[in-house]
């Protein structure tokens, strides 16, 4: 099976590194999953339904209900 280039050259660099820096390489590559994870997460939560309700002009009663509350943060 024949690796595309990019992962081909990934495995070429991670062959010559100590274990610490492939710890590293580990955690950075972790993180960039989480992120990712966490992006498509919040776009999902952003195009919900009930969101959208929320923003609604029908909800800005609220900013005026709460106006003080909002002044003290």
């Amino acid at each position: 099976m024949q690796l595309p280039e990019t992962k081909k050259k990934l495995v070429e660099i991670l062959s010559v590194l100590s274990e610490s820096k492939l710890k590293e390489v580990i955690d950075f590559a972790s993180y960039l999953r989480t992120r990712e994870e966490r992006e498509e997460l919040l776009g999902m939560q952003m195009s919900s339904k009930t969101y959208l309700d929320w923003l609604s002009s029908e909800n800005d009663i609220y900013d005026e209900v709460f106006k003080n509350e909002l002044k003290q943060r």
